[in-house]
């Protein structure tokens, strides 16, 4: 359950700074492309983002007993460009990664990873306070 708040809240805010990325680079809004942003960057974030973050989590935890507060939303955070190429990658060449618009992409899964992590370090802090 905790997984899945993480995962929510972390979608939420990286479709928040993608559309606050646009705004502010480009001055346009997401208009007509809502139901294909929404679209391919929920599949991106279901099917590799939040595996990866998971993993990365998993490994912290096995490596690191201090600092996971640092590590959990670093981690997540540097895996950006892997589900950002799945998207770019459909539509483009392997330059496409390095697009003006997939700028928009590495917005949305930097800021999603960091929340992930730091959502993630706070319930499990919570529950080795509570045991």
């Amino acid at each position: 359950m905790k997984s899945i708040i993480a995962g929510l809240l972390s979608f939420i805010v990286g479709i928040m700074c993608y559309v606050l990325t646009l705004k502010l680079v480009w001055n346009e809004s997401l208009g007509g492309d809502a139901y294909s942003v929404l679209f391919w960057g929920g599949q991106a974030f279901l099917i590799i983002a939040v595996p990866i973050y998971l993993l990365m989590i998993n490994l912290i935890d096995t490596r690191f007993s201090k600092h996971k507060h640092f590590f959990y939303p670093l981690s997540c955070m540097l895996a950006f460009f892997i589900p950002t190429a799945f998207i770019t990658l459909s539509f483009g060449g392997v330059l496409a990664i390095f697009s003006a618009e997939a700028m928009l992409f590495h917005a949305f899964f930097l800021s999603s990873g960091f929340i992930f992590g730091i959502t993630s370090w706070f319930f499990r802090r919570k529950e080795v306070q509570d045991s």
